[in-house]
């Protein structure tokens, strides 16, 4: 027996008259502050910006004579967290592991392969 599509609609209950005059009151606040937004209060606002950016520049860092990037191709790493320097200290002490007898890259790529999956099993 095939369903209307009307028949398919959630029904809802009337909302209430408390929640009606929430949502009036709502609305009006809504659009008397869109009525403030004005090509002359944004101008003003601007002007209002750019005063306090004036009075609070001898707070600035002058960049002129330093250069920096967004992005230094890992020239200044950050420093280690407490965790990772955890880890990486159990790693050395549960397999002992130092350049010379990591010679071996694909036997070392093995272990720390072996190590991370029981870490992540032990989380």
């Amino acid at each position: 027996m095939p369903v209307a599509a009307k028949d398919k609609k959630k029904v809802c209950a009337e909302e209430s008259a408390k929640t009606r005059r929430a949502r009036e009151k709502l609305k009006k606040k809504l659009e008397a502050f869109e009525k403030q937004i004005t090509p002359q209060a944004l101008e003003e606002k601007t002007i209002e910006i750019h005063r306090w950016i004036e009075r609070h520049s001898s707070q600035r860092a002058v960049l002129r004579s330093e250069t920096f990037s967004l992005f230094d191709e890992n020239q200044n790493t950050a420093v280690l967290s407490k965790k990772v320097s955890d880890l990486a200290e159990q790693l050395q002490k549960d397999f002992k592991i130092t350049p010379q007898r990591a010679t071996n890259s694909l036997q070392s790529k093995k272990i720390l392969q072996g190590m991370v999956a029981s870490q992540s099993k032990s989380d």
